[in-house]
């Protein structure tokens, strides 16, 4: 107990830097300044070095997001996809928006699955192909999947709080939409970077990347603040 209270005191480690993360201890930059990962992990190796390599992931990832997004978009356009709700539709003006904006949530979540049951490829040299971009592929996966029902989880807390109006409870809301919100984002990247590397899925994909801009739009409203947020150490400072 005295070493827990003598490591809570150490300015070393960001303060409630664990409240408002996606738990993602594999690919945070942030483990070497977390107290809940010092504390619930035995063994620890080199975490600078390790927060380096995670940072690098999640810059090229946001670069590859900043390149990709509007290349898919004229690419939809040449493949013939209707992409004029691409940017989703306006929420639903109602008292059941939290159970409007989860059920859309689940929903998604089941698509994913559904996705995945078919095979990438159609052809051998396609497998070829993917093989040769393995690796890019196994991250787009490994983010997809990560949020694929967090996004859910997330939202479901975020409205728990919808209607207190204390400090923490509004804290609490802001910070679980903003997560939700990051989730969703990252997700919408993933899966543009997958629609450029398989085109033969780009009709289900497209659609997929559709019902996460509805989500995103709806939650945008829901949670007006949540964007401004600003989530101890992920929004403050760099690793």
């Amino acid at each position: 107990m005295k070493k827990l209270e003598e490591l809570a005191k150490n300015p070393h480690y960001i303060e409630g830097i664990y409240n408002y993360c996606d738990r993602w201890c594999e690919k945070c930059p942030f483990t070497s300044r977390c107290l809940n990962y010092k504390i619930y992990e035995d063994r620890f190796g080199d975490l600078k070095d390790k927060d380096l390599q995670n940072e690098e992931f999640w810059y090229r990832f946001s670069e590859m997001m900043k390149e990709t997004f509007d290349m898919i978009k004229e690419s939809m356009q040449e493949w013939g996809i209707d992409i004029q709700d691409i940017d989703g539709e306006p929420a639903q003006d109602n008292a059941a928006e939290d159970q409007f904006l989860v059920i859309l949530a689940e929903e998604y979540s089941s698509k994913v699955t559904t996705w995945f049951e078919e095979p990438y490829y159609i052809n051998e040299q396609k497998a070829i192909d993917l093989e040769r971009d393995s690796v890019e592929i196994k991250e787009i996966i490994d983010i997809i999947h990560w949020y694929q029902y967090q996004i859910e989880v997330k939202l479901t807390r975020a409205f728990n709080s919808i209607n207190l109006d204390d400090e923490i409870s509004i804290k609490d809301m802001n910070g679980s939409a903003k997560v939700a919100l990051i989730g969703i984002d990252r997700s919408i990247g993933a899966w543009a970077k997958f629609m450029e590397i398989i085109p033969e899925r780009a009709n289900a994909t497209v659609n997929l990347i559709k019902l996460l801009q509805k989500i995103l739009s709806i939650t945008e409203k829901a949670f007006p603040q949540a964007r401004s947020f600003i989530r101890p150490g992920f929004d403050e400072t760099s690793p």
